[in-house]
């Protein structure tokens, strides 16, 4: 497997060059030094160069792209196909994005929680003072009633359907895991890997 891709890549360069800098086709008038002959099996040939190429880059990408779709890896405690852990590799961004609009409005929303909470706290001082200058004989049920049911009144709470403080914890270990291993363990499976072409 790790020939086959290299192969790949060299006959990619090949194909490309073939492409790009080959005529295939010119004009030829009558004073110029252009052989005409020499043109036409250059063409050709460069024509059937590319053919031969790529029909041995389809070859290989055919065998490897079944391989793929059968040869199983374990990454980070999860069995993926070849096929599957190159594709997680290429959208696992879409899950890092996730993760970080996750933990971006964890953290909004504990500090909308906290400053509530404070405000909160401050008007219950405020309302304290206020009774406490009215009627110097209040006693400390009054203010402990005074505090519970003004407490009570303007409680927020956090709605947290997904308990995303465990999600974070646990989707950022899963992909830690998975970026950390699996270049290495598909590495070490297209060492170990044959494919017939």
């Amino acid at each position: 497997m790790t020939q086959a891709l290299s192969e790949l890549k060299l006959l990619r360069k090949r194909l490309e060059t073939v492409v790009s800098g080959v005529r295939f086709i010119t004009v030829k008038k009558a004073n110029d030094l252009l052989d005409a002959a020499k043109f036409a099996t250059d063409a050709t040939a460069a024509h059937q160069s590319f053919r031969d190429l790529l029909n041995r880059y389809n070859s290989i990408k055919s065998a490897i792209v079944q391989s793929n779709a059968v040869t199983t890896v374990s990454i980070a405690g999860a069995d993926y196909t070849i096929a599957e852990a190159v594709e997680r590799k290429r959208t696992i961004e879409f899950e890092r994005d996730l993760l970080s609009n996750f933990q971006r409005q964890f953290t909004e929303v504990k500090e909308q929680m906290d400053t509530h909470q404070r405000n909160e706290q401050a008007r219950v001082e405020r309302l304290l003072t206020t009774e406490l200058a009215k009627d110097a004989k209040t006693n400390v049920d009054v203010i402990q009633q005074l505090t519970t049911t003004f407490l009570a009144q303007n409680k927020a709470t956090i709605v947290d359907p997904l308990n995303l403080s465990d999600l974070i914890r646990t989707m950022t270990e899963e992909l830690d895991n998975f970026a950390t291993q699996v270049d290495y363990i598909l590495s070490e499976s297209n060492g170990r890997t044959m494919l017939k072409v």
